[in-house]
């Protein structure tokens, strides 16, 4: 046989002119945790015979039943009595993954299409796209998998809108399925004493996803890049010392890192170069040994760098492409950008023959030629396919320097924006439409009555916000421009006096409303999916696009 197996030959004869199994065709995708019901289609000659078990672990499907049971059963030499056999599978609700392997058996005198191998991502054979058999069986493999959950959020990846998601929206759905336009509401609140304002109305280029990936500990030089690029703090000598790694100081007007170069002026018998190992109270280890004669001044240069490895277990970090961003976090000096490095320099300058070429360039990503790595949970049975794990990592680089502790921990948290970044770094593929964000009514009452005058006592001020908020009640003139608050309000709560740009006469225990701020935002709009992605996701809104905390 084709495959190396022996054929007696007494069946050699009846093989060459055997009929023919031509495909088998069922629908492979992932199947939803509540079931459902897939067709199976077999072309093949008239008179080919066939057997199909279809097993679950230690169970079989029986056809007749529509059930998974312990007894084996399938179809058994079924004959083509036409160019097609259909038949119909049912999948019960599952609690948790399942595998269903699908067996294609020829009989005697039948015999599968000439085998077309297909090969998956990391060189693996992929068996559901592979057509024909060496053999008398084909294989194909099902997997059912639990549903995915989209949440929606508000966050601020500067951290200047901080508070609660008090109500997020969720979306359930099957794993590469799809999800029709639907209305959401999230609700997010301030901290106490804060107050929003609405700078615009969110877009669809608001949404955004983000990954956390983990970098490695050694950052990658770039040939030429300055990584010290500035004094970061200063400080002098407090004790003199004499070939000694152990440096005491004092007067330091910011803190050492540890991977810092520093220099001590006017010290000649420094070894360079010289690089904080630990920082302790009141002194640093040195990587050379030095010496230093006492209140001498010292200064030290923070290691930064473009260029990082990073991985994930989880994520193919391969998927973050050029102008994605990192926040800012405690290791860039503002948010960065994933972004080539390019050095240039001009050749023959000042001449007609001048020109620009690029001296250094590398890649916001390498992925170093690291093929797929795809890793089936035995459990939940979810494929989880990386590129950049984290023994074999990949690179990138970005537009700003990070600090040497960026390395070492799950520390990058990488976004992608609008649908198109949301897609390549989750695989839901999403659209927003009809976004609205308005603020809760902000009402208090009067404390005690006033008249004719600009300052106002109540009983609450939180969501109030000097200059942006206006005021409207019973007493307010509604035949004037509305007066606004001038002062009182603002990041306080509780009880207060507050003071109008107009003098008002009011009775004590009048509610007044406050519009133009609040406390609580709520974000409205309508969400479509056209895809459902492997994992879930929390789909983000980024407040500081449309939204000020005061």
């Amino acid at each position: 046989m084709p495959n190396g197996v022996l054929m007696a030959d007494s069946v050699h004869g009846n093989y060459e002119g055997a009929k023919v199994i031509k495909s088998f065709n069922l629908d492979t995708s992932n199947i939803k945790a509540t079931g459902e019901v897939r067709d199976i289609t077999i072309d093949g000659e008239i008179g080919a015979v066939f057997s199909l078990e279809i097993r679950n672990g230690a169970l079989y499907y029986n056809f007749q039943t529509n059930l998974f049971q312990v007894t084996k059963a399938g179809l058994a030499n079924v004959s083509m009595t036409g160019g097609q056999y259909r038949a119909s599978v049912k999948f019960p609700l599952v609690a948790a993954g399942a595998q269903y392997d699908f067996y294609l058996i020829t009989s005697e005198g039948t015999k599968h299409s000439q085998y077309n191998e297909v090969r998956l991502a990391d060189g693996s054979i992929d068996i559901n796209l592979t057509t024909g058999s060496n053999s008398n069986i084909i294989k194909k493999v099902v997997y059912q998998t639990l549903n995915v959950t989209m949440t929606v959020e508000g966050y601020s990846p500067n951290g200047t809108v901080t508070g609660a998601n008090t109500t997020s929206a969720t979306i359930i759905a099957s794993r590469g399925g799809s999800v029709g336009k639907i209305p959401f509401n999230h609700i997010f609140t301030v901290t106490s004493t804060r107050t929003l304002s609405i700078n615009n109305q969110p877009s669809a280029k608001d949404i955004m996803a983000f990954i956390t990936a983990t970098v490695g500990a050694t950052p990658l030089d770039i040939p030429g890049e300055d990584t010290y690029p500035t004094v970061t703090a200063t400080g002098k000598i407090n004790v003199a010392v004499s070939n000694s790694t152990n440096v005491t100081i004092d007067g330091l007007d910011a803190t050492p890192l540890v991977g810092d170069k520093f220099e001590i002026i006017d010290a000649p018998n420094s070894v360079y170069p010289q690089i904080v190992t630990a920082v302790g109270s009141g002194n640093i280890t040195s990587s050379v040994a030095i010496s230093a004669a006492n209140d001498k001044s010292i200064s030290f240069r923070n290691q930064r760098n473009h260029r990082w490895p990073i991985s994930s277990t989880a994520f193919d970090v391969s998927k973050i492409t050029s102008g994605m961003r990192q926040i800012k976090g405690a290791f860039f000096e503002s948010v960065a950008t994933v972004k080539g490095y390019v050095e240039q320099v001009t050749e023959l300058e000042g001449t007609a023959n001048a020109r620009v070429i690029d001296k250094v360039k590398i890649p916001a990503i390498q992925t170093l030629g690291i093929k797929p790595l795809a890793v089936r949970d035995p459990t939940t049975k979810v494929l989880t396919t990386t590129v950049g794990a984290a023994s074999n990592p990949i690179n990138i680089t970005f537009d700003k320097q990070a600090l040497k502790a960026f390395g070492g921990g799950a520390n990058a948290t990488i976004f992608g924006y609008g649908a198109s970044g949301v897609y390549r770094l989750s695989e839901w593929d999403v659209e927003v439409s009809d976004l609205n964000v308005v603020l809760a009514k902000v009402s208090t009452t009067t404390a005690e009555a006033v008249n004719a005058s600009t300052s106002i006592p109540v009983t609450q001020r939180a969501g109030i916000m000097d200059v942006i908020s206006s005021v409207s009640g019973i007493g307010i003139d509604p035949g004037a421009v509305a007066p606004t608050v001038a002062s009182g309000a603002g990041s306080v709560t509780g009880a207060g006096t507050i003071v109008l740009s107009a003098a008002q006469t009011l009775e004590n225990g009048v509610e007044l409303t406050f519009p133009g701020a609040g406390t609580v935002a709520t974000i409205s709009g309508k969400i479509k999916v056209n895809h459902v992605g492997n994992e879930d996701l929390t789909l983000r809104f980024d407040l500081e696009k449309f939204l000020a905390m005061h």
